[in-house]
């Protein structure tokens, strides 16, 4: 009998100060079944101890490495992430957020059984209080949407690896990297189903609204500008897109 060997994965983590939630993130991962991971996290230079826990996390885990440098924001971090990830599909987590049971294999049975897809994109539970069997707490505040979450996505590495990201963005190197996916005709499929869990907290970088629909107007303006440039005048028309139209008004 044949044994069918596991989808593979890499997953990019960046992490800043998040001594507080990496463990309870980095374990939804790998508690993941029926996948072959490459965990790949990136610290950006914190000062909490959060780099101390990851290597001890990772001393106990070789699918975990841990890469620490110079300080180089969000999209910086991912683009070395992208220098060091080893398989052939890709998603990301963030320091705080959890990845939803069973996501990564249903996600790769979907992008392997199409091949023409680049990436596969889920829906989001936000929510503010995790129980004990890392799911929301019953009765606490939940909300589910589509929004433009690359941990809500798989990806084919390759893909991510032709365009990289913006680090001229401070917040919105994820969208501006789902535009040019899309202007660069790269198919992306939507499926109704939870793919991550995003905590809502203090701390979140999306939280300051005002500083991120002034990013999200930068993004907006250097795709229309690229699209002239093409030929291409008329909209994306695309799910992702018109997420990203409802975060920004």
């Amino acid at each position: 009998m044949t044994v069918q060997a596991l989808p593979r994965i890499s997953v990019i983590m960046t992490t800043y100060n998040g001594a507080e939630f990496v463990e309870q993130s980095i374990g939804s991962l790998t508690a993941e079944a029926g996948v072959d991971l490459d965990i790949v996290v990136v610290d950006d230079a914190s000062t909490d101890g959060t780099l101390a826990r990851l290597r001890d996390i990772g001393a106990h885990d070789p699918r975990i490495r841990v890469f620490a440098g110079e300080k180089r924001g969000i999209a910086g971090s991912r683009n070395a992430g992208l220098a060091k990830v080893r398989h052939e599909l890709l998603t990301f987590l963030d320091q705080d957020d959890l990845c939803m049971p069973g996501r990564l294999a249903r996600q790769a049975a979907l992008i392997e059984r199409t091949p023409g897809v680049a990436a596969v994109m889920g829906e989001t539970l936000m929510f503010q209080t995790l129980g004990a069997d890392r799911m929301p707490l019953p009765g606490t505040s939940t909300a589910r949407v589509l929004v433009v979450q690359l941990s809500a996505g798989l990806f084919r590495t390759s893909a991510v690896q032709s365009l990289g990201f913006d680090s001229t963005f401070t917040m919105g190197d994820d969208f501006d990297l789902i535009l040019r996916l899309l202007e660069t005709d790269h198919e992306i499929t939507v499926e109704r189903e939870i793919a991550t869990l995003h905590r809502r907290h203090a701390r979140n970088t999306s939280g300051n609204i005002a500083a991120l629909r002034l990013e999200l107007l930068k993004v907006f303006q250097a795709s229309l500008k690229r699209r002239r440039a093409a030929g291409r005048v008329g909209p994306i028309t695309h799910p992702l897109v018109a997420a990203m139209s409802r975060a920004g008004s």
